[in-house]
């Protein structure tokens, strides 16, 4: 911190404009070039690299979660939606016959009979 405070002052001391570059020519081309090449480093990870990674992932999400997983589960609680308004009929009849079929399914499980 002492060096840094100490350049600063030494090279900025009472001069309006930057005198870096006028002091020490070098110097002043070497950080250049440095944040140039900083610079560059990022440009091409995120274009290259980053920018890639994201777009895998936007179509591991697209194509796995929202069409497999979340379309193919849509579809099984449509289906079943489907069978369960096949059991409503609204006829009495209907429904105490499904209640009597239920009676004697779960008394064959109480029995072991499967």
């Amino acid at each position: 911190m002492l060096l840094g405070a100490g350049s600063a002052l030494f090279f900025y001391k009472s001069a309006p404009a930057d005198t870096l570059e006028e002091k020490s020519r070098g110097v002043f081309n070497l950080l250049v070039a440095l944040k140039e090449s900083f610079d560059r480093v990022y440009n091409y990870y995120v274009a290259k690299i980053q920018q890639r990674v994201a777009l895998l992932m936007n179509y591991l999400e697209q194509i796995i979660l929202s069409g497999a997983i979340i379309q193919g589960l849509a579809g099984f609680v449509g289906y079943i939606g489907y069978g369960a308004r096949a059991l409503y009929t609204g006829s009495l009849n209907t429904y105490v016959y499904w209640f009597l079929l239920g009676a004697v399914l779960l008394w064959a499980y109480a029995a072991g009979i499967f």
